[in-house]
């Protein structure tokens, strides 16, 4: 009777075992997606938008996004649904997208929905005509990946900069949360004189020359807070891609 209950207790973790096993996740994620990947088109409500930068790019290891040789986001893949299923988890902020992918040959195509709380919706075509929340990411597969990881980003600062008219210099709007400006000291309602030695009079050069720093390396504010004139130095960033695909 002992060696008849054995036997049975041994089927059952026996079953036990093979049915958890094959309820577990494959911890590896699709080999069609690992490697290096540049954003060659956005497209929002039916229509391609403008890339500000020369084609940025995403490098996934794994389950992993990297983008500007920082962890941008996690990826959880279902790749036996029809389209494939794939969330992407950000960082920072943190936000959760629900999209589908696609890859046919050297191109990946990603429908996203930016909407990541409250009721959502999922895509289920390749496709943003009509829908405002939705963008289509286009990328395509870089074979070469001999640029380093910031290769063609746009520098960034994290500030929004307005011309006073009647002063006519250029004044710090608002410095956004967390961005390398607010590291630095910048606030708003600074006046910026000079940037990297060089007088600044409208926004838009201004913005430029931050735009043309490569991300990584140190640039000088001159400004002036309440009469005192003083140097900040700025690490430029990377262009944050849900600024980018506006996402935000």
């Amino acid at each position: 009777m002992l060696g008849l209950f054995s036997l049975i207790l041994n089927l059952v973790i026996s079953f036990v075992a093979t049915q958890s096993s094959a309820a577990a996740p494959d911890k590896e994620e699709p080999a069609e997606l690992q490697g290096t990947w540049r954003l060659v088109s956005i497209e929002s409500n039916g229509k391609a938008l403008e890339l500000t930068e020369r084609q940025p790019r995403w490098v996934i290891q794994g389950n992993k996004v990297l983008y500007g040789g920082e962890n941008l986001a996690r990826l959880t893949v279902d790749v036996k649904a029809m389209p494939k299923l794939i969330d992407l988890n950000f960082r920072s902020p943190e936000k959760a997208y629900e999209a589908i992918y696609t890859i046919e040959k050297d191109t990946l195509k990603i429908c996203l929905n930016r909407q990541s709380e409250g009721v959502k919706e999922r895509p289920l075509v390749f496709s943003t005509k009509d829908k405002a929340n939705w963008r289509l990411l286009v990328f395509e597969r870089d074979k070469a990946e001999k640029e380093g990881a910031t290769a063609g980003l746009t520098g960034f600062a994290g500030l929004a900069l307005r011309k006073d008219q009647d002063r006519k210099e250029i004044v710090v709007g608002d410095v956004l949360p967390g961005s390398p400006a607010k590291k630095a000291g910048l606030r708003k309602d600074d006046v910026v004189l000079q940037i990297a030695g060089r007088e600044v009079k409208e926004v838009r050069s201004t913005v430029d020359i931050v735009r043309l720093t490569m991300p990584g390396s140190k640039i000088t504010f001159r400004i002036r807070r309440e009469g005192k004139e003083s140097d900040l130095t700025v690490k430029v960033g990377v262009l944050p891609f849900s600024l980018l695909a506006e996402l935000d």
